[in-house]
């Protein structure tokens, strides 16, 4: 199971990083909401501690990321924490993902781009609206690129269950529509507030993550064989 889930793992911390990264460096935000933002990347800095028995490398952007949340204050304040830094973390969080992933194979590889942009959008929305964010423009379009996304991942997957199995086995199958029927019910709880017209709640879109991380690990396990 831990297999399955590390791609899923660093595809989401590193893609909620980045989010959070895109947010406070280009976020209209103020002094309020940056100390938010600060304190928010605490969450990415100690998830890297899950990967480093999958790879060593993932100690290095625990290290920088943490040296520059450390760093940053938590409270009302109108400056940034060491960008430099930030920047060298997000840097590492690629290598150290292009690392983990290249273990486990190309079609891997393809499968976490998408995965970046899935989880890594659905984490981030979750951090910015636990943050408070006032970032209207991320609450749609987060969860429209997690569709996107998804609506990828599913062609994916598929096409690379058709082309490299002449004998599609009844468990893959099985995991394929588990997958889809997760990652619809996560898309329905990242939506609802655009259809409804109104503002996210923490508690939905954590729901949303969860059915998530339960739609790729099926979905992974099909593209693993």
């Amino acid at each position: 199971m831990y297999v399955l889930l590390v791609p899923a793992i660093v595809s989401a911390v590193l893609g909620a990083q980045l989010v959070l990264s895109l947010a406070l460096l280009k976020g209209d935000i103020c002094p309020g909401q940056r100390g938010r933002f600060h304190h928010a990347f605490w969450v990415p800095t100690f998830a890297w501690l899950i990967l480093v028995p999958s790879s060593f490398f993932a100690i290095l952007p625990f290290l920088t990321l943490g040296i520059f949340a450390f760093r940053s204050k938590t409270g009302k304040t109108r400056r940034s924490g060491p960008i430099p830094l930030l920047y060298v973390a997000n840097l590492l969080g690629v290598v150290t993902w292009i690392t983990i992933l290249m273990a486990e194979g190309g079609l891997l590889v393809v499968a976490g781009v998408l995965q970046l942009v899935l989880l890594g959008a659905s984490v981030g929305h979750g951090l910015l609206v636990r943050a408070r964010s006032r970032l209207q423009a991320f609450d749609t379009l987060l969860p429209l690129a997690s569709v996107m996304a998804f609506m990828g991942l599913m062609v994916f997957v598929a096409s690379v269950a058709a082309l490299s199995h002449s004998d599609i086995a009844p468990s893959q199958i099985n995991a394929f529509v588990a997958g889809a029927g997760f990652g619809l019910l996560a898309l329905a709880a990242q939506i609802w507030h655009l259809m409804k017209r109104i503002k996210p709640t923490l508690w939905r879109i954590n729901a949303g993550i969860l059915f998530m991380f339960a739609a790729v690990t099926c979905l992974n396990s099909v593209v693993m064989g």
